[in-house]
């Protein structure tokens, strides 16, 4: 995954909508990304998209803010709301209705334990990292590899 959206990134392509069923395995497991439907070829990491876009529970906190969003952030956060899935075997956020859902995001609160995982301090610390909702203080990919 981390691959993947560091090629897109290099590319100036921003995804979008990065979950997991846009994340495909071929028959020697390696990962492909697919689903470029919203994805996005950036002039330069500057230019200020206003598009709300994206599956709700992997949606960023800024696409949500509704004031504009830049850079690849987005995509950040959303392989944060992946790496969760796949360790937790649920996503971070989740609610009755998408106005509850969009203030659990906007807080960026979720819950990092669960009696059933072991997971460790690491894949916690880079969750949190991922997941952080100041797109500015938010990893980049090159900080992820």
């Amino acid at each position: 995954m981390v691959e993947g959206l560091h090629y897109c990134h290099s590319k100036g392509i921003v995804h979008r909508d990065i979950k997991l069923d846009n994340l495909l395995l071929d028959d020697k497991g390696a990962v492909k990304i697919c689903d470029f439907g919203v994805s996005k070829v950036l002039k330069d990491s500057k230019e200020i998209m206003t598009e709300q876009c994206g599956t709700p529970a992997y949606i960023a906190p800024e696409i949500l803010k509704d004031k504009g969003y830049k850079g690849f952030g987005v995509d950040i956060w959303s392989l944060g709301v992946c790496l969760y899935a796949i360790l937790y075997g649920t996503v971070p956020f989740k609610a009755n209705n998408m106005s509850d859902l969009h203030q659990l995001i906007l807080k960026a609160k979720y819950s990092l334990k669960d009696d059933k995982v072991e997971i460790s301090e690491e894949a916690k610390n880079l969750i949190k990292a991922l997941l952080e909702p100041e797109p500015k203080k938010r990893l980049t990919i090159e900080q992820v590899r």
